[in-house]
């Protein structure tokens, strides 16, 4: 295979971001349409569909030979096929029930990987207008400015992210909650603010120590587990070991030392693999 440019696959990212951005924000304080997949409090909008077939089409035009993952066409009945080839995985609206109540956190998340492996990734909020992005060895940055994740390793210490979830699954259920009560007790403060991808961006530039889910999707995580690796954060599997972009689990942090022991805290959800 042919070496990726990177480069010239960022540049592409951030300004399709930014035009997807515009998609959001226009749409983002009128009327929705909106529409249920899994459970009723798992949305889909006009926009989420009209964001990927536009990022589809426009990077399809620039890196036809590359492969794609996109949260909609996978609820249309796609298969995820991840291989070592080029991979754009996107999130188009990441946040939908903030964007269907108009609560500013919410984001497009376009993340490329390379052999399985996040090499760009770039998330935009274009309601609050931060454009996040990253380039394997090259760093995060906020925009354009250079992030770095805290160090935190006192959890007492640690303002922490923690989702509640999308799922009526009773299983998820009981260890979300019980995952609550343990950090609410033991870290400094708690957040739940509904975007997956921004999460790990909060983590990313530092306002932020730890964040951990499980239940997402590789969309959700594929750009931002680049932002925060490069912003010199740790990103692992919520069990403790090593981060896998398909098993639906992610567990961020200012440092891997607190990721580590935030880890064994932590009950234990598998849910089936993307």
């Amino acid at each position: 295979m042919t070496e990726v440019d990177l480069e010239l696959c960022l540049q592409t990212a951030l300004k399709l971001a930014k035009q997807a951005g515009t998609m959001i924000k226009d749409a983002f304080k009128k009327k929705k349409n909106i529409m249920l997949k899994s459970s009723p409090l798992d949305l889909v909008t006009e926009t989420d569909q009209a964001v990927e077939k536009f990022l589809f089409s426009e990077l399809r035009l620039v890196f036809p030979d590359h492969s794609f993952i996109g949260e909609e066409s996978v609820a249309a009945g796609d298969k995820v096929e991840l291989t070592d080839a080029p991979t754009w995985i996107i999130d188009p609206v990441d946040g939908t029930m903030n964007f269907v109540h108009s609560f500013p956190f919410t984001c497009v998340s376009i993340g490329l990987t390379v052999n399985k492996e996040p090499v760009v990734g770039v998330i935009y909020n274009p309601i609050l207008d931060h454009m996040y992005h990253a380039r394997q060895g090259c760093g995060a940055f906020l925009n354009d400015e250079k992030i770095s994740a805290s160090g935190q390793t006192d959890l007492g210490q640690s303002l922490v992210i923690g989702e509640l979830g999308t799922t009526p699954n009773p299983e998820k259920q009981k260890a979300t909650f019980a995952n609550v009560h343990t950090l609410v007790e033991k870290a400094h403060g708690f957040r739940s603010l509904g975007s997956c991808a921004l999460d790990m961006c909060l983590v990313a530039q530092g306002a932020a120590d730890c964040y951990a889910e499980a239940g997402i999707h590789c969309w959700d995580v594929a750009a931002g587990a680049l932002v925060v690796t490069e912003a010199g954060g740790a990103v692992l599997d919520t069990a403790g070991g090593p981060f896998d972009l398909l098993a639906r689990r992610v567990l961020c942090a200012g440092s891997k030392q607190l990721a580590e022991h935030v880890s064994g805290l932590l009950v234990q959800f598998q849910p089936p693999r993307d």
